[in-house]
């Protein structure tokens, strides 16, 4: 096991959290446009 290999663990962790952050800013932005707007997306639903 290589030095870069010991790495890799944490490298995945962080991606992984990183997404699901990402994920959940996203799903707050659409409830909250759609409560302010009423549509899920303005123009298209």
């Amino acid at each position: 096991m290589t030095s870069s290999d010991s790495q890799l663990p944490d490298f995945w962790q962080e991606a992984e959290q990183s997404n699901g952050r990402m994920a959940m800013i996203g799903f707050f932005a659409l409830v909250h446009n759609y409560v302010l707007t009423g549509w899920v997306i303005p123009g298209i639903f």
